[in-house]
């Protein structure tokens, strides 16, 4: 098999000079690093690329990386983890809600209302895993979990109130998104990655979407939908795993470098990362022309409300590891919430 030539960082080769070791030392261990994601898109270049370049710089000269973005190293996000496990990667961006069946503990995020910032929910998502609760990939060493920002609805027409949102087919991720469009009135449709749905919404194939307001943008749906509905739909899990021979072959100091600044370090960074994104994306989408927000009223709120104990409750369906999780993520987002 043969791979597209992919750049190395400037900062890897920076850094290696500045070390004394020379741009490609022998013993340097260089990353191939893949991502379904766009080539600039703000996962790779906000998230991904910034913490990959803390640890090259505190690696010693042992570690570099390529990035294969767009899914060069293999197309489709639910390949990604296989990418992985399967040595075609090092490490790889992955959506765990992809995978249904074999991660839905991490569907945890995806409960709506339970969070409503990226630091809380991806900090809840670290401490899930760090106590056990999570499943565990196989054939990879986890090295970060963070989330999305807080999922909204965009539609490509107007809805004037909650009760418009009967019958709507909406583009959903997990089972918990799926249940809170039902519970809503909506139409889930699962069967669409994320780099599929401005088509999807531009052909009518979907009359919406749950997305965020970052993802919206990087994955140009924010061209195709104008009316925006923020009640908050939870937010999707997203993992940094590696293939577990290049974990357990790194060179000392690399390894040292990736334990500084993975795990709830990095979900704080890529949390405040993705807080900050949805407040700027947010303006922008509001501020284009035609753009709405539905107004809800005191009532639809206590509606929203009582849907989403339900999905919840649905959620959990009386696993007992599954509520587990969800009790870790909330004590860990109240903790949060009263600044610790």
């Amino acid at each position: 098999m043969t791979f597209p030539v992919a750049r190395i960082r400037a900062s890897t080769l920076a850094a290696a000079l500045v070390l004394g070791a020379g741009p490609l030392a022998a013993d340097t261990v260089t990353l191939r690093v893949a991502s379904f994601s766009p080539a600039g898109s703000f996962f790779n270049s906000q998230v991904l690329e910034p913490f990959l370049d803390r640890v090259v710089a505190d690696s010693e000269g042992t570690l570099a990386y390529q990035m294969f973005p767009g899914g060069t190293l293999g197309r489709g996000a639910p390949a990604q983890m296989k990418l992985v496990a399967d040595g075609v990667a090092d490490m790889a961006f992955v959506v765990p809600a992809y995978t249904p069946g074999s991660f839905d503990r991490y569907g945890i995020s995806e409960i709506p209302g339970a969070a409503s910032t990226g630091v809380e929910s991806s900090v809840g998502l670290w401490r899930a895993w760090e106590q056990g609760l999570l499943e565990v990939p196989e054939g990879v060493e986890v090295i970060g979990l963070t989330s999305s920002g807080p999922n909204q609805i965009h539609f490509s027409g107007p809805v004037a109130n909650l009760d418009g949102l009967a019958g709507k087919r909406v583009r959903a991720a997990g089972a918990a998104q799926i249940s809170a469009l039902t519970a809503l009135g909506a139409v889930p449709v699962s069967n669409l990655s994320a780099g599929e749905v401005a088509e999807a919404v531009s052909r009518g194939v979907v009359d919406g979407t749950l997305m965020d307001w970052t993802a919206i943008r990087s994955f140009r749906v924010d061209q195709v939908v104008s009316h925006h509905v923020e009640i908050g739909m939870g937010t999707i899990a997203l993992m940094l795993p590696m293939n577990a021979a290049t974990w357990a072959g790194l060179p000392a100091p690399a390894r040292a470098a990736f334990e500084k600044h993975m795990g709830e370090a990095f979900a704080r960074a890529a949390g405040a990362a993705f807080d900050a994104s949805e407040t700027a994306r947010r303006a922008d989408a509001l501020a284009r022309d035609g753009a709405t927000l539905m107004e809800l009223t005191a009532e639809e709120e206590a509606r929203i409300d009582d849907a989403f104990a339900r999905v919840a409750e649905e959620w959990v369906g009386g696993d007992a590891g599954k509520q587990a999780a969800l009790d870790s993520f909330n004590a860990t987002v109240a903790s949060i919430r009263a600044g610790n």
